[in-house]
């Protein structure tokens, strides 16, 4: 028995050098040397000495002791970066929004409302709007996949009545020439924003510049008092945020979990709010989204693609959702 716990000691404790060597490898590359060639060599001969010293140097708790020194030294300088507004960023979130509350009504700078004629196309245009609290009826939420079935992009959309439509979403910050990356997303190589935008916008974006996603619609069964905190509590992350920037993180701080850090939200212990391709199933699974249709036939029914790359510009909305109740009668 002594030599069985023994014998896994050592397993542990190899495992949990080599997962912290490859995390600090990747740290290597990306942040301390930019994504050079360098650094692919660096964050290599990283994994190789820790390899050899675990191997080579007895007992094992000395190199272990040794790795966790160096490591600790080297998280410490990690977390030591500042996120930063002054870069040079992609022209879809190179201006940041802000939300001026007074009383019922909340005046939004820098509402983004870009056109998208046609794929790869854009001609930015941003403007300010003013929605009030009291007109807030409901919310829609739309799923973007792409890809890998566990992946989504969720925006909401609050409906304000005779004052339109505001999307909100929580994204990556991409600097100039950044695309998508998920490895990237776990280091420090990536600030967060929260873009308010028109609906059009925040649709067509993903649907028509964009040609590989797919974009469901579902609305969420909410009460407008409960929409009215949510809203709130979004309006404060984007003014905080526009004073003090924020990483991205793709586990800790992303378009999902960002959600359920407002104070106002609801806390939802789920599995599938990191593996948000699922998520829609999660929302239905605790009825926060229509039930009354199987979720597969509801899944299929909610596809916006092609009624919003030909709805007109002007009630882009209404005209969405008219034709998205009609799919549903003739189903």
């Amino acid at each position: 028995m002594p030599e069985l716990m023994s014998w896994a000691a050592a397993v542990l404790v190899w495992c949990v050098a080599l997962a912290a060597a490859l995390w600090v490898a990747g740290a290597i590359y990306f942040d301390a040397c930019g994504g050079t060639r360098l650094g692919q060599v660096l964050g290599v001969l990283w994994v190789a000495a820790t390899v050899a010293l675990l191997a080579a140097w007895e007992p094992l708790w000395q190199p272990a002791a040794a790795l966790a020194a160096a490591t600790g030294a080297f998280v410490a300088w990690w977390l030591s970066q500042e996120p930063s507004h002054a870069r040079d960023w992609d022209p879809s979130v190179a201006v940041l929004p802000r939300a001026e509350v007074n009383g019922d009504a909340v005046t939004i700078r820098d509402l983004r409302n870009f056109d998208y004629p046609a794929p790869g196309a854009f001609t930015p245009r941003y403007e300010t709007r003013t929605v009030h609290l009291a007109d807030l009826r409901a919310a829609d939420i739309i799923f973007f996949t792409w890809g890998s079935k566990w992946m989504s992009h969720p925006v909401l959309v609050f409906d304000f009545g005779p004052d339109g439509r505001v999307c909100v979403s929580v994204e990556v910050r991409y600097r100039a020439g950044q695309g998508f990356s998920a490895l990237r997303s776990l280091y420090r190589q990536q600030e967060l924003v929260i873009v308010l935008a028109d609906e059009r916008d925040a649709i067509l974006r993903r649907t028509r510049y964009a040609t590989n996603q797919v974009g469901r619609l579902y609305r969420l069964a909410a009460a407008p008092d409960e929409l009215r905190v949510v809203f709130r509590d979004y309006a404060a992350a984007v003014n905080a945020l526009y004073e003090r920037p924020r990483w991205y993180h793709g586990l800790c701080m992303n378009c999902t979990t960002t959600f359920y850090r407002l104070p106002g939200t609801r806390l939802r212990l789920d599995w599938r709010v990191i593996a948000n391709g699922l998520l829609d199933r999660a929302l239905y699974d605790d009825g926060r989204i229509d039930t009354s249709l199987p979720f597969e036939d509801l899944r299929r029914l909610a596809v916006l693609n092609d009624i919003a790359n030909a709805a007109p510009a002007a009630g882009f909305g209404d005209h969405l959702r008219t034709e998205l109740e009609r799919r549903r009668h003739e189903r």
